[in-house]
């Protein structure tokens, strides 16, 4: 999938009758192992990273990929009898450093505050 050069957006982690989720995240249909690799590489890439003195490219957001299966039953006629959905959630949180440590000030000091 091609990396789009639209603003990376601060997408809120909310939570409902249907349990948690992530608030306007992309939905995206894939069919094979590779497309789901593509995917979470694109969702890699758009991550915010920064530098700090303990760390040149310190994850600075959070990362959260939900990967749903869906078996599908069928009759010997084609005809759909049912079908059974799971799925699992795939979780990389932000890099948590001593503020001290980092030698961070401004901006990136009050970013690592938001994570830790």
């Amino acid at each position: 999938m091609k990396k789009t050069n639209k603003p990376k957006e601060d997408l809120q982690i909310r939570e409902g009758p249907q349990g948690v989720y992530v608030q306007d995240a992309n939905e995206v249909p894939v069919q094979s192992y590779e497309e789901i690799d593509t995917q979470i590489e694109l969702g890699t890439s758009n991550r915010a990273i920064g530098a700090t003195n303990m760390n040149a490219t310190s994850s600075r957001a959070h990362t959260v990929s939900t990967i749903t299966f869906t078996q599908k039953f069928f009759d010997t006629d084609g005809t759909p009898l049912n079908k059974r959905t799971s799925s699992i959630n795939l979780i990389d949180l932000a890099g948590s450093e001593r503020a001290g440590s980092t030698g961070a000030t401004g901006d990136r000091l009050a970013e690592g505050a938001k994570i830790n």
